[in-house]
């Protein structure tokens, strides 16, 4: 659509009452893109000119009635040019000096049916999926009971005006996805790895500013005491903002960041290349210290973190071959892959490199190797194992979820580690992420099944001393738990059954859910690294791959599904 034509449709709208707000809403479409714009940091400055599309809202018309008001304000908060001015137009004077925009955002499907509440309140009941935080962090809502808002009125003059209104900005799902998509800020975890915190931020040409002022900032709360960064305290962006020429993102630092080593300089650097991949005409990063260029070192390019990588094929026992299937056909593994049949598995986790095995089986876990087997836990009602990339084999009791057992795999040493978090609760699967900063459980809840996400705290040789006191629920899915696994770092799958389909959603920490249809009687799930190599396993042996956003069944008489790590 032409300037124009989009112009003109918004005079048009100007004319018309509240009650047509379906046909304003297509208004979306009047879409630009900027070619410039002032930089802003943080989610209080979201100018007009720096979003990639923009909405063009009227303002209250005369006669308005308290429900064309809500409505109205609703979608004139798609607008943050000049700090919501026409948003703020729908409040009342005192009001609109203290509504604040930046609080967050709530995020709904579904109507938004309105109520009277007296002669001078409303309310509006929503369907709500998500909320973001003021920093960007998404949690999802659980569903159920509509959240009801409340909205308050006053009459000025002759007309109608929102004296009260929640704070933060209230969008439905299609619109946020469209004025706001998620990036990863990187740190440092375990082992020297990259670990991701998603973040999400409106698509404006100001968002590589953002990032790294985030970035700088240090994770939120979840992992604060998980990973480490390697700006010094005290750094900052000087001139506030992120300059990106011809593909470049130059960075200018405050001398704080000189007090970095090389290593320290090395894993900074490492986290802005990393955090700034996402962003559209971003190809790569200069440093600089107050106007001079940050050289890079040996040391510190030698010592940098890397990226974590876990793309791989399904393991499966067929039989009494147990191996990778590679291009459909079965390889049986060597070593203690050739014992694995003989101990009557329950349930089998790779290493991460696949060099050894954690086995459940009706004796408890044992840990394989080729030269050797090595009992770790014999607790009654043990959940399948769990590796993490340092090598250590975690293990859980259902009777028991609050005491989590986790051994080292070159000493056999094992120690209890408390998860408070997991006191009472009713325990289907638990996993370590890929980088081994997170852990994840499946477990019943409210009339469905939960994704707790909690931290995992290492001493200063990575050996794991604790999870962090509270959990988040990342997850809130229909049907009874059956399993879960990490899909890489951002992601995971899980199986949860009404009837006898077994329901397969992704979702993560930070993540919308992604409901990926059902499987028969499915009754286990390898992650894999990513959607291609995710399998479903059924309890008649069939296995299946998505395909064509469905599910294909690859291979018969399967006995069991490997997950690694």
């Amino acid at each position: 659509m032409r300037a124009s034509r989009c112009g003109a449709a918004v005079r048009a709208a100007r004319a018309v009452r509240w009650g047509a707000l379906a046909a304003l809403l297509a208004l979306a479409g009047c879409a630009t893109i900027p070619s410039s714009g002032p930089v802003a940091a943080g989610l209080s400055d979201l100018t007009q000119a720096e979003q990639q599309v923009q909405y063009t809202p009227p303002g209250p018309v005369a006669g308005a009635t308290q429900e064309d008001l809500v409505q109205g304000f609703l979608y004139a908060a798609t607008s943050p040019s000049d700090d919501y001015s026409v948003a703020r137009e729908f409040l009342t004077a005192e009001y609109a000096a203290q509504w604040d925009p930046s609080f967050g955002v709530l995020v709904f499907e579904g109507g938004r049916p309105f109520r009277s509440d007296g002669d001078t309140a409303g309310v509006l009941s929503l369907s709500a999926v998500a909320k973001v935080d003021a920093q960007g962090s998404m949690l999802p809502v659980q569903p159920g009971a509509s959240t009801e808002m409340r909205f308050e009125f006053e009459r000025v003059g002759e007309e109608w005006r929102i004296s009260s209104a929640p704070a933060g900005v209230i969008l439905d799902s299609s619109t946020f996805t469209e004025i706001w998509s998620s990036h990863q800020l990187y740190f440092v975890g375990p082992g020297n790895v990259l670990v991701p915190e998603t973040r999400w931020y409106p698509n404006r040409p100001s968002l590589a500013t953002e990032l790294v002022a985030a970035l700088l900032e240090g994770p939120g709360e979840p992992l604060a005491q998980v990973v480490t960064s390697g700006f010094p305290a005290g750094t900052e962006l000087v001139g506030n903002s992120v300059q990106v020429d011809e593909g470049t993102a130059r960075i200018d630092l405050s001398g704080a960041m000189l007090e970095a080593g090389p290593l320290a300089t090395g894993s900074a650097r490492a986290q802005l290349r990393a955090t700034l991949q996402s962003v559209r005409g971003v190809s790569g990063v200069e440093l600089f210290v107050d106007g001079a260029p940050l050289r890079e070192t040996p040391e510190g390019e030698g010592g940098a973190p890397r990226q974590v990588g876990q793309l791989s094929d399904p393991v499966v026992l067929i039989g009494e071959e147990f191996g990778p299937i590679v291009s459909g056909e079965l390889r049986p593994l060597d070593g203690f892959g050739a014992t694995v049949a003989g101990f009557d598995p329950l349930a089998i986790t790779l290493s991460p490199g696949g060099q050894s095995a954690a086995m459940l089986d009706p004796d408890g876990v044992t840990l394989l190797e080729d030269d050797r087997a090595l009992p770790v836990d014999d607790r009654p009602e043990l959940l399948p194992p769990s590796f993490d990339l340092l090598g250590y084999v975690w293990t859980v009791s259902a009777a028991e979820p609050a005491v989590l057992r986790v051994t080292g795999s070159s000493d056999g040493g094992a120690a209890e580690i408390p998860a408070p978090w997991l006191s009472g609760r009713e325990v289907a699967a638990v996993r370590v992420s890929p980088d081994g900063a997170r852990i994840a459980a499946l477990v019943a809840g409210d009339g469905g099944s939960q994704v707790l996400v909690a931290g995992v705290i290492r001493d200063e040789n990575g050996v794991p001393v604790g999870t962090t006191q509270e959990a988040e629920v990342q997850l809130w899915a229909a049907g009874a738990p059956v399993d879960l696994d990490w899909m890489g770092q951002l992601r995971f799958a899980t199986l949860t059954r009404e009837g006898g389909a077994s329901k397969v959603t992704f979702a993560g920490p930070g993540q919308f859910a992604s409901p990926q249809g059902s499987v028969p009687q499915g009754v286990e799930l390898s992650g894999g690294g990513g959607r291609t190599q995710l399998r479903v396993l059924s309890a008649d042996g069939g296995l299946f791959a998505p395909q064509s956003g469905g599910w294909q069944s690859t291979e018969d008489d399967v006995a069991l599904l490997a997950k690694r790590g």
